[in-house]
């Protein structure tokens, strides 16, 4: 008899314990989850071969190799000369839409800010209550996310939230919807866009636009 309630008593000590480390972790998918996506191998490293983290509350002072973990099978990682250089992105006018109005921070980090932007309702997730810009960031020292930890690369499995489904864009945008926002559609969609822009605007900028541009063909 003694026996068998220890054996009662040890098998539902054991569910308990299951059951509270199965309430304690974070669904896949929630909103507590990190990136699990461009980590191990990173998808970024500066060009002095330092790995880019998931977030951090400074701001890169090198340019980027992004796609380090490509698994596309034709275009791999960027070329040095390619390097994304987050400085002269927020920093220099040449660098900019219109050639005279820094790029805004949110405009790539857009779930950085309490609210939608005007013009910007198809935008659903936020994350920071006060609008990321330099000096928010440097007071606030809240880290910020990398692209990845939402826009997963198209061979990661994908969660209930992660990559963010398809968008459709206002009318006046004149957009078709925006297909499944992986890491290429979400970085291609805003890269290219941002350089056929400037490139309208001034011809001699070397604003890459095409594959082979970018990237180390395989």
């Amino acid at each position: 008899m003694k026996h068998r309630l220890l054996a009662v008593l040890l098998l539902t000590l054991g569910c308990l314990t299951l059951a509270i480390l199965f309430n304690a972790a974070p669904a896949v998918g929630s909103a507590n989850i990190t990136s699990f996506d461009g980590v191990d191998p990173p998808h970024a490293v500066d060009i002095a071969g330092k790995t880019i983290p998931e977030s951090s509350a400074t701001q890169p002072d090198k340019p980027i190799i992004l796609s380090k973990d490509s698994n596309d099978p034709k275009w791999g990682e960027l070329k040095p000369e390619a390097a994304f250089d987050h400085s002269k992105h927020n920093t220099n006018v040449n660098h900019t839409l219109d050639g005279k109005t820094l790029t805004a921070c949110v405009y790539c980090h857009h779930t950085d800010q309490p609210s939608a932007s005007g013009g910007q309702a198809y935008l659903k997730r936020f994350e920071r209550k006060e609008v990321l810009t330099a000096a928010q960031l440097e007071g606030s020292k809240e880290p910020v996310k990398g692209c990845r930890a939402c826009h997963f690369q198209e061979a990661t499995e994908e969660t209930a939230d992660f990559p963010p489904k398809s968008v459709t864009y206002p009318k006046e945008m004149k957009k078709p919807p925006s297909g499944k926002l992986t890491n290429d559609n979400a970085y291609h969609t805003r890269c290219i866009s941002c350089h056929e822009v400037a490139m309208t605007r001034d011809p001699k900028l070397k604003a890459p636009q095409g594959c082979a541009d970018c990237h180390v063909k395989k």
